[in-house]
């Protein structure tokens, strides 16, 4: 049976690096669906051998049989992450940010205060146990009658969820799913999850994966007024209490996280 293998790209998890250097080592496009943005199309999910989407379980849904890595973060890691990546683009020009002066206000505001941003709580468990609308992966109709309805509250300043659902998220589902998944583990061994990629590529294809570290692809270095600014920037902001608020706010996250590190890089299976 021909093996392919989906990479569930939870954002801000090496997403981007995994794939460059995959894609690099297969040196053919024709093999390889890779995206991070949308409408996408499910018919060029046939006959690849890697697929990597910010998709959730779509893919899964549509090739039951395929073999699914992911990697898992922090949730204070992430959400800084997160926050570090979207400011310059979609919050420094609203008038709550403009309006606070100070980076850590900034930061606090958006994990705990902007409404319009508390669905992004648990967004890796969204990923996990949720798949993205049907609509998102069909191009003419996206197109033709979709996009206008789809993109309407995030054009009203709604933090976006890829069209990614939330309705099954939880973490019975999310450790049930996480047990099915070939390939899994935490941002920390992301060398040693790069190693098992590789090791399915050659066991499937006889293709090695060079995941050159050295090489940095989407870093997140982003800034505020000039100032430089990145994921531990934001971090090392944050006193006790508010690192344990943003941990009680994304508690499923923080238990599959806990629950992955604990096993060492799990999920091995034949």
């Amino acid at each position: 049976m021909y093996k392919q293998l989906y990479f569930l790209h939870i954002p801000k998890t090496a997403g981007k690096f995994i794939s460059h250097n995959i894609k690099k080592s297969i040196n053919d496009d024709s093999k390889c669906y890779i995206s991070t943005h949308y409408p996408n199309n499910k018919e060029f999910l046939k006959n690849k051998i890697y697929i990597s989407a910010h998709a959730g379980t779509f893919v899964i849904n549509e090739i039951p049989e395929i073999d699914v890595a992911t990697i898992v973060r922090d949730p204070i890691s992430a959400r800084a992450s997160y926050f570090n990546f979207i400011y310059p683009f979609y919050l420094k020009d609203r008038p709550e940010y403009k309006n606070i002066h100070e980076d850590k206000q900034k930061f606090l505001y958006y994990l705990f205060e902007d409404k319009n941003f508390l669905i992004h709580n648990n967004y890796q468990s969204r990923f996990l146990c949720n798949s993205a609308d049907e609509k998102s992966w069909n191009l003419k109709t996206f197109y033709e009658k979709d996009k206008l309805e789809m993109m309407k509250k995030y054009k009203e300043g709604y933090g976006f969820d890829w069209f990614v659902g939330n309705e099954k998220t939880s973490l019975e589902l999310a450790l049930e799913n996480i047990n099915n998944f070939k390939i899994v583990d935490v941002m920390e061994r992301v060398e040693v999850f790069c190693e098992k990629i590789n090791q399915w590529f050659i066991d499937n294809h006889n293709i090695k994966i060079d995941f050159n570290f050295n090489e940095k692809i989407n870093v997140g270095d982003s800034e505020i007024e000039g100032r430089k600014t990145s994921s531990e920037y934001f971090i090392n902001l944050l006193n006790e209490n508010e690192k344990d608020r943003i941990l009680e706010l994304n508690s499923i996250d923080f238990n599959i996280y806990n629950f992955i590190k604990s096993k060492g890089s799990v999920n091995d299976k034949k």
